[in-house]
Formats: structure tokens, sequence, C-alpha cells
């Protein structure tokens, strides 16, 4: 009865790569639309689907990784405004994984490979940078 409990019950687990600030260059006029257009556009482009919520106007963007039957794993973008003046934007990424897979075999180590291409296209596009928090 525990086993078949456990097959049916799945687990989740998240691990979560580094939060980064995201600050305008100093002749950028990149304010918070912008940053939101360019940024959808980006993670569209690399399989992103990417919806900007109202509350608290935040942009997020998920992906999926792996889909198996037992097992799915997708990979999450946010990016969030600072305060009254917009800046610096918060932007946190993670993997959630959801499934049949124990967690003592998923790693909690995540790194979003895609979220570093952001950060060195917006340095690329002198648009602004990306800096991570405890740096």
């Amino acid at each position: 009865m525990l086993l078949w409990l456990s097959l049916i019950a799945g687990c989740t687990n998240v691990a979560g790569d580094v939060t980064r600030t995201i600050h305008p260059a100093p002749s950028s006029a990149l304010d918070t639309g912008t940053l939101f257009s360019v940024a959808s556009e980006f993670f569209t482009r690399a399989g992103y689907q990417c919806v900007t919520r109202d509350d608290p106007g935040a942009l997020r963007c998920t992906r999926e990784l792996r889909d198996l039957y037992i097992h799915r794993t997708l990979a999450e973008v946010q990016i969030y405004p600072g305060d009254e003046s917009g800046y610096p934007h918060t932007l946190v990424t993670s993997r959630w994984d959801e499934g049949l897979v124990p967690g003592e075999f998923i790693s909690n180590e995540f790194t979003n490979p895609d979220v570093k291409a952001f950060c060195e296209y917006l340095r690329a596009q002198a648009l602004g940078r990306c800096q991570a928090i405890n740096e």
C-alpha cells in the first residue's frame, strides 16, 4: 500500500540559480517596459513562454526542459522591478522538478545558461548589466 501511494503522490523539488540585479547602462534608456520587452523577446527565442504579470508588475518566463511520463522539469525566469525608480530589477531563475523521481536523485545545484546569455546580451547591446547578489 505504501509503495502504491508513493507512486501516485510524486515529488516536487526546486533548485535556484544565483539571484541577480539588473542595472541600466549609463547611456541607456532602459525602463521597465523596455527591459520586459527585450527580455521577453530574448527568452521567447530561447524557447520560453513569457507573460507579464500585472501584480506586482513582473515578467515570468518558463521553458520545459524535460517531459517524461514519470518526470517533468521546468526552468523559470522572473524579473521584478526594484524600488520607486524601478531599478535595480531583480532577476531570479529556478528549476522545478515534478514527478516520481525522489529528491535524493535530483541535483540541488542549478545554473541557467539562458540567464547568463541574457546578461551577456544586455551588456553587448549596451543596455545594462547583471550583478549577482552577494558579489
